[in-house]
């Protein structure tokens, strides 16, 4: 039986040899722009962009010859696409964005052509061949896709909800993070994506999730290292102590941001103020950490035999009615159908 370093070094091959013209075979075209169409095109680029990722505003660039392809190799827990452009792209997410949509997902960005130039509130950083950025949602950006002078841009990407990277890479790790994609641990982590990307159609989700959550498991091994280590301030140490009480009484309906502080210690502004700086608020906190916990328990193999209403309950919400409606909104379908479509996870 071949292994998955070997699967992984086949993949790399096999990329090579479609990326120069031929289409992958099982990747699912999800918006193509060419020609002069590019300015009648831009809703409909808009549209995709923000059903893969998140809301924000995107654009494509004017440009001599504009051809833009996004095509999607895997669509399960994890969502990993290919994105290649003739022209360059701009994408921005403000903190309105972040108000509006609530979507808490990690995206590592693996650049095989071109660049990034990415711009914060304290500064701009490029990002070049053969690296990799990590985004987070949660946090105010904006980012360009740069051709480097001599051929497209071409970006494998890699999108996940925040609560699943959470298990392997600490949230310290902020939107702006950057390390070579090719060498060791991040290699092999590019490798299996590059795999998935190519295989994803013909596999099940739960092995495709497996070896995608290894591939994270990989880069957090890295960015766990000495190397990305910082010193934690008074601020990291009490948001930590905030997420802890909060995990802790989720299952209560009466938690509320004045319960934490006082269970924190701390002050109900102070409280506001941690969280206002990592870009979130209480609302947001616990909703998010609701969501996942009962996404997890939906999917859950052993919590089939649990009525939905129970599980509404068992997560902190007031009724099912009041769960159902929250839901929906964060994911588009109801717990039920969610369940029903499940393949099934250990709990």
């Amino acid at each position: 039986m071949q292994s998955i370093l070997d699967l992984a070094h086949q993949s790399a091959i096999s990329w090579r040899t479609k990326r120069s013209g031929e289409e992958c075979a099982m990747s699912e075209l999800i918006f193509a722009c060419e020609g002069s169409g590019q300015l009648r095109r831009q809703p409909g680029y808009r549209k995709v962009s923000r059903k893969e990722y998140y809301e924000g505003d995107y654009q494509i660039l004017p440009g001599d010859d504009v051809n833009v392809r996004i095509e999607k190799g895997l669509d399960s827990a994890y969502s990993i696409i290919n994105l290649r452009s003739s022209t360059p792209l701009k994408f921005r997410r403000t903190t309105q964005h972040i108000h509006r949509d609530h979507a808490d997902v990690s995206v590592f960005w693996f650049v095989k052509r071109g660049s990034i130039t990415l711009s914060q509130s304290g500064g701009k950083q490029v990002i070049g061949r053969d690296q990799c950025l990590i985004t987070r949602s949660m946090q105010p950006f904006q980012m360009d896709c740069l051709l480097d002078g001599t051929s497209d841009l071409e970006m494998l990407h890699v999108v996940v909800p925040t609560h699943i990277v959470r298990a392997h890479i600490p949230d310290h790790v902020r939107t702006g993070t950057s390390f070579p994609a090719q060498d060791g641990d991040c290699r092999l982590a590019l490798r299996t994506f590059e795999l998935l990307y190519i295989e994803g159609a013909t596999v099940s989700h739960k092995a495709a999730d497996g070896l995608a959550g290894e591939a994270v498991s990989a880069i957090g091994a890295v960015l766990n290292g000495p190397q990305f280590d910082r010193p934690r301030s008074l601020g990291d140490r009490r948001f930590e102590d905030i997420e802890a009480f909060v995990l802790h009484q989720l299952g209560n309906p009466e938690l509320s941001a004045d319960m934490t502080a006082r269970g924190t210690g701390i002050s109900y502004g102070y409280l506001l103020h941690i969280l206002k700086a990592r870009g979130t608020s209480f609302s947001r906190l616990v909703w998010s950490s609701r969501l996942a916990l009962t996404r997890k328990w939906l999917a859950a193999d052993n919590m089939r035999h649990v009525p939905i209403s129970q599980i509404a309950f068992l997560a902190g919400y007031k009724s099912p009615a009041h769960f159902s409606r929250a839901f929906r909104q964060a994911t588009g379908t109801t717990p039920g159908d969610f369940r029903q479509r499940s393949p099934g996870l250990s709990s």
